[in-house]
């Protein structure tokens, strides 16, 4: 049996603009747009004891909080932080595969092999105090049999948590939750779930399967094996060269400024170009996504006649895109690729696609 670590930086943004400015410790802060059509990406717990939350619209916030610090993100700034923690844990761990900019999932079967539950909550603890030494950021870390039960254990206790959940535990921990707190189950599902019942992860656990197929449809199989914990634990960690880079980011509420857009595609270019410059490689096509309110995606891609020069030439085709065709509908996602891949020597007929978030 496999054991999976889940690793989440606990308000990550917050936390950053922390290490940047301490006169900001302690403080509530929040990460996010100012204005009245602005939301918040994240905030400080010092924010969240006022019932300020992610999402939450920046004028509503401040009504509730007038001392509450608002802060236009640094989303370079963060991403530098976030590959120098992954950089770290990958020289220790290389079976790791990011999940987003503050998360990552690591295959730890071959260093917690023959350790006891209480063994693995003594290697857990040293592991969350050495992240905290090297890049003073503070992480909630679970333990599971798969990468469901071990996201829900990082999940179970913020912040500086440390969970683990075993298939054995599953009753304990997770069947008492919220269904709203089940790793997969939109905020659109759980009102409709509720409605019919289905209050707690126990009570979905307690449906027969015929009954969740008619709730979930096709899907309904990843359900069961998540609530029997037999989901999948197959961690992937990028090697080989690829064919393409990729980066996408959801917003925490639906987003329709235009700048707000760009300040996120400029995130994801950022992830992408940084990733191509490690590769050793060169661009022709560039590609975006956008993904609006109600789930339909957009995407446009743009060849080059010669291979990019510069990651500021990228992004100005990124804003020529944006601006023949998006139509100024509220969205949810926006993303970027980077196609029609040029390295020094040719590649493995093995490449595979990086999707770095």
């Amino acid at each position: 049996m496999k054991k999976i670590v889940h690793i989440d930086i606990n308000c990550f943004f917050a936390q950053a603009e922390v290490l940047k400015d301490t006169s900001l410790s302690n403080k509530p802060i929040a990460v996010g747009y100012d204005g009245n059509r602005g939301v918040l990406s994240t905030c400080s717990y010092e924010a969240r004891k006022y019932g300020i939350h992610s999402g939450m619209p920046t004028k509503e916030a401040k009504r509730i909080l007038p001392q509450l610090i608002v802060i236009q993100g640094d989303y370079n700034y963060y991403s530098e932080l976030s590959s120098r923690l992954f950089e770290y844990l990958k020289k220790d761990f290389p079976i790791l595969e990011v999940a987003s900019i503050d998360e990552c999932y690591i295959d730890m079967s071959s260093a917690l092999q023959d350790k006891n539950e209480e063994e693995e909550m003594d290697y857990l603890r040293d592991l969350q105090m050495n992240i905290y030494k090297y890049i003073s950021l503070k992480c909630s870390i679970g333990l599971g049999d798969s990468k469901f039960l071990a996201k829900m254990a990082s999940d179970y206790k913020k912040p500086l948590g440390i969970t683990i959940i075993h298939k054995k535990d599953i009753s304990k921990y997770l069947y008492p939750l919220d269904i709203s707190a089940m790793y997969g189950i939109g905020i659109k599902t759980s009102p409709r779930l509720k409605k019919i019942g289905i209050n707690t992860i126990g009570d979905l656990a307690k449906k027969d399967e015929a009954e969740l197929k008619l709730i979930f449809g096709n899907t309904y199989q990843h359900y069961i094996d998540c609530l029997n914990g037999t989901s999948s634990d197959v961690v992937t960690s990028i090697k080989s060269k690829p064919k393409s880079i990729s980066s996408e980011r959801t917003f925490y509420f639906d987003v329709s400024d235009i700048d707000e857009i760009m300040d996120m595609e400029k995130l994801c270019l950022d992830e992408c170009y940084k990733e191509l410059k490690k590769v050793k490689a060169k661009t022709k096509t560039v590609m975006i996504k956008y993904r609006d309110l109600d789930f339909k995606t957009f995407s446009k891609r743009f060849t080059n006649k010669e291979y990019f020069k510069n990651k500021n030439e990228i992004f100005q085709t990124i804003e020529q895109m944006f601006d023949d065709n998006y139509d100024g509908r509220s969205l949810r996602l926006v993303g970027v690729g980077l196609e029609n891949l040029k390295y020094d020597e040719i590649t493995s007929k093995k490449d595979e696609d990086i999707k770095l978030f």
